[in-house]
């Protein structure tokens, strides 16, 4: 699962670093927020053309039904009106169902595989999601790390830095006690 950003170490809000460190995160966690809202979108979309598709369908095929009905009562009127039409109006007949039978298979492996193509992407996107929460999660361990060790750096620069002013004001101290002594020296030498 995605780290939340109250599980950041928090950082006094006046520490301009930790500040930044703490909206990158925060823009990072965003970003994921709304790329999963966008993927729920089109899950949500795939699922209502499935259920356009499988209503489609289910007309379709009342429709054809209709159809083939209406075929057949127009071949038995032609059989009752027709003497000696029986056999071939029921070759006729075995054709006309023969050519739904193939129209309504065609029509289910149709719905069939647009279901399994959007039942693997919706894997595939979990799957990709797991992933990415994942990658996420190291990122802003990383991120968390690499602010650390900036406050580190950071701290250890000051503290070098205090120690190198405090030695050049000693070094700088002892040249001026020196130029004072020096000065006290000529001074002395003069008015003797």
């Amino acid at each position: 699962m995605i780290c939340e950003a109250d599980d950041h170490t928090r950082m006094p809000e006046d520490n301009p670093l930790s500040m930044a460190f703490e909206v990158q995160r925060r823009a990072i966690e965003q970003s994921n927020e709304a790329f999963k809202r966008s993927l729920q979108f089109q899950k949500q979309l795939s699922e209502s053309l499935v259920g356009g598709l499988e209503s489609g369908a289910e007309a379709q095929q009342r429709s054809a039904e209709m159809t083939r009905d209406a075929m057949h009562a127009q071949l038995d009127m032609i059989e009752s009106t027709v003497p000696g039409s029986v056999g071939g109006i029921e070759e006729v007949r075995d054709a006309i169902d023969d050519q739904f039978e193939v129209v309504e298979q065609a029509g289910e492996q149709a719905l069939e595989m647009t279901e399994e193509g959007i039942e693997n992407a919706e894997e595939a996107t979990e799957a990709y999601v797991d992933s990415l929460d994942e990658q996420l999660s190291a990122l802003l361990e990383a991120h968390e790390d690499l602010e650390s060790q900036t406050e580190q750096f950071l701290d250890q620069t000051e503290t070098q830095l205090e120690q190198l002013r405090e030695q050049s004001q000693a070094q700088v101290g002892e040249q001026v006690e020196q130029l004072l002594e020096r000065i006290e020296s000529l001074r002395s030498e003069l008015e003797s």
